[in-house]
């Protein structure tokens, strides 16, 4: 049986597999908490500059939308251009959000591809928004989490 999640067929089989914490599957390296942990952290002293573009660009290569406009409409223009080696406060807690909800979609779809496309893809659940465009408040970004977390445990979307 499988059902359909933001374009994404996924098989109810999968879902068991999915709702057990990376941490518990044996899987080699960082989990999800750590990952956070560390950008937690790392956004109270500010996020280097270098971090968040390459996470960013992770998500324009997969979007329609060229780079530019991705990071802008995540940190404004004006913020990224005014930063040296190391974000701000808030530049740094939106970075460290994507990178949580990124985190999140993968362990969903299973790979980074697959979680870059759902969050460059417009969600008529977000009124046609796509997910990482909500990112860049801490509310935008409950909602997000929200969203995955339904998916995840299989709730309509």
């Amino acid at each position: 049986m499988e059902a359909l999640h933001g374009g994404h067929a996924i098989r109810s089989a999968e879902w068991k597999k999915r709702r057990v914490p990376r941490s518990q599957t044996g899987s080699k390296g960082p989990g999800l908490v750590q990952n956070l942990d560390k950008f937690t952290r790392n956004a109270h002293r500010g996020i280097a500059k270098s971090e968040a573009a390459k996470l960013i660009g992770k998500i324009a290569a997969v979007s329609s939308t060229p780079l530019g406009k991705v990071r802008a409409e995540l940190i404004p223009d004006s913020t990224w251009k005014r930063a040296g080696k190391t974000l701000g406060p808030q530049a740094s807690q939106t970075t460290a959000r994507l990178s949580h909800v990124f985190e999140f979609a993968q362990r969903i779809w299973e790979n980074e591809r697959d979680a870059a496309e759902w969050l460059a893809a417009p969600h008529m659940e977000l009124g046609g928004a796509t997910p990482y465009s909500l990112l860049r408040t801490e509310a935008g970004g409950r909602v997000v989490e929200n969203l995955l977390g339904a998916i995840e445990y299989g709730f309509p979307v």
